[in-house]
């Protein structure tokens, strides 16, 4: 629900940086194995305790994630094997920091789990329905190389659910149910999209 609009200020009012690593010679590709690698540093952060400073490198990370697909627009460099790599480690550096919380959470173990398990499910329906579509000739709209569908669980949500639980810890479990709610109805939210726009090409 949010990465649409950080896309656009990013690309309107933010692209500095992204300018100048393109002066540098910077290619997409390095910043995005460059966020996943800060990624990783702040799921080994939060999964032995330390979780502001992991909050920070996660933050860092994610705003460096932002560039990279900025980054190829604006240097005529953009791929189908960077959108691949972009979405893949995406999705690992999410579930590696939900991993590293339930470490670092062994009460709220079993939660964090039904999370990973919403990821799959939330990945899972976009991409099939993006796939789909593009069989029918159909856009889902937006410059990304993977297209996807708006959601009430995006990146920038499980950012903001990542921020509260590492500054308020004892506010994990209420927080992760909420969210778990969230992951559920985008899967939801999704499959009535499915739903309508392929049955009803079907129908025809």
């Amino acid at each position: 629900m949010l990465d649409e609009a950080f896309r656009q200020w990013l690309s309107r009012g933010a692209a500095g940086p992204a300018r100048a690593l393109l002066r540098l010679g910077v290619s997409p590709d390095q910043v995005t194995l460059a966020a996943f690698g800060i990624a990783v540093g702040g799921a080994g952060a939060i999964a032995t305790g330390h979780f502001r400073a992991g909050l920070a490198l996660w933050l860092v990370s994610r705003l460096l994630d932002g560039y990279d697909g900025l980054l190829a627009r604006l240097g005529g460099r953009t791929s189908l094997f960077g959108g691949y790599l972009d979405i893949c480690l995406d999705m690992l550096a999410y579930s590696l920091m939900a991993i590293a919380f339930a470490r670092a959470m062994p009460a709220d173990a079993i939660l964090w789990l039904v999370v990973l398990a919403g990821y799959v499910m939330a990945i899972t329906t976009t991409l099939a329905l993006s796939s789909l579509l593009e069989k029918l000739d159909r856009q889902l709209g937006g410059n990304r190389s993977v297209q996807f569908t708006p959601g009430l669980a995006e990146g920038g949500e499980t950012t903001i659910v990542y921020s509260v639980i590492a500054m308020w810890p004892s506010w994990s479990r209420w927080v992760l149910v909420v969210w778990i709610v969230l992951l559920s109805l985008t899967m939801v939210q999704r499959t009535g999209l499915a739903w309508r726009l392929l049955r009803a090409r079907s129908e025809r």
